[in-house]
Parts: structure tokens; sequence; C-alpha cells
């Protein structure tokens, strides 16, 4: 009788063991999910999107979730009309598209109420883009654009007032400028690199709290 209870003990103990590891690897693998979720909202250039995988307190160390805020504070401020606002907008959403080109999860641990995850990307060096030869050719295009329309302008500042010049300004060159702003950004060089998400649950949701980039090496 004794070595049937002590088998009956065993195999609940087993079983729970099995459970239990179970319920971890679902646990794992829907935080790599969560992951996986924001990193292809990324590629698709919806920062609202990634928002959704993420903890309200998450600071994004690539700073890509700062261009989105940045832009929309930019364009609250100038006021220069919907069709350099939608340039803007467009830019932004291809910039942040470009910024991760290809990315492998790792590895994954869970220690207590956190689960890690490291991911290998290729992604754009946005850190080192030099903009002094586009700040150069942006000068040079602004100018000449303004001597040879420096009547036309001239004529909106006298009937319309500043405000209205600028606008119009803006309207004519946005276009140029943020098409030369997105192929500096799409055409930097490439770079490899390990991040950590650090997930924790928020409201019975896997949410990213942290990430660092743990190792760099570039390509």
């Amino acid at each position: 009788m004794k070595k049937l209870v002590s088998l009956f003990v065993a195999m609940a103990f087993a079983i729970g063991v099995a459970g239990c590891g179970n319920n971890n690897e679902a646990q794992i693998q829907a935080a790599t999910d969560v992951v996986s979720g924001y990193l292809d909202a990324i590629q698709n250039g919806n920062l609202d999107e990634a928002e959704e995988y993420t903890t309200d307190s998450y600071i994004d160390p690539l700073g890509i979730d700062n261009m989105d805020s940045y832009m929309e504070s930019l364009l609250d401020s100038l006021d220069m009309g919907d069709t350099f606002e939608q340039e803007a907008n467009d830019f932004a959403t291809n910039a942040v598209k470009a910024a991760i080109t290809s990315y492998e999860i790792n590895d994954t641990k869970m220690e207590e109420d956190t689960i890690s995850v490291l991911v290998d990307i290729d992604g754009k060096d946005y850190e080192n883009i030099d903009f002094t030869a586009m700040e150069s050719e942006l000068t040079t295009y602004t100018q000449n654009y303004a001597n040879e329309n420096l009547n036309r302008l001239m004529q909106i500042y006298n009937d319309q007032g500043e405000d209205a010049m600028m606008e119009a300004m803006m309207q004519d060159i946005g276009g140029y400028m943020f098409d030369r702003m997105e192929t500096l950004f799409t055409g930097a060089e490439q770079k490899k690199y390990q991040m950590r998400f650090d997930l924790v649950q928020d409201e019975n949701e896997w949410k990213i709290k942290a990430a660092e980039i743990s190792e760099e090496a570039q390509s």
C-alpha cells in the first residue's frame, strides 16, 4: 500500500513538473511573439502598432519611436499645409521601415516574472549618418529657389503675410527636401547588432518593459 501511495505521489509530482514546464514554454512563446510583433510593426513603419507591444515606461534604445513624436511636434509648430505634412509623414514612415532590414530570435530566458528575448538584428546605422553634405545641398537648393521665385514670394508676403509666404515656399520645396532626406536615411550603412528585450506581464499580457543593445558588430 505504501508503495502504491508513493507511486501516486511520484506520478503527481512528475505531472506537476511537466505541466509547469509546458506552461513556461507557452509563456516564453507568447513573449517571443510579442517581440516579433513589435519588430514587424517597425518594419511596416507603424509605430502606433509597435507601441501596443510595450509598457508605458518603455524607452526605445534605437530612438526610432522618437521620430514619430518629433515629426508630429514639428508639424504642429510649423503648420505648413496638407501637402507638406503628408510628405513629412511619408518620409518618417519610410525611414522607420528601413531601420530594421531583418531579424532573428536568438535566445530566450525566463527568470521569475521576467522573460528576456535576445534578437540578432541587421539594420541601418542611423546614429552615424553624416548630415553635413545634405545640409549644404539643401541650403543651396533653398537659396536658388528663393532667388528664382523672389517676386512671387514677395507678392504673397505683401498680400497674405509671412506665414502664407513660408507655407507656399515649403509646399514647393518640401517634396525635394524630404526625398533627399529619405535617400540619406535609407542609404545609410548596414550594421549588425543584438538587442535584449525584457518583458513583464501587464494586465495579463506580455509587454516589452525594457530593451538594450547588448552586443554590436559593424558589418
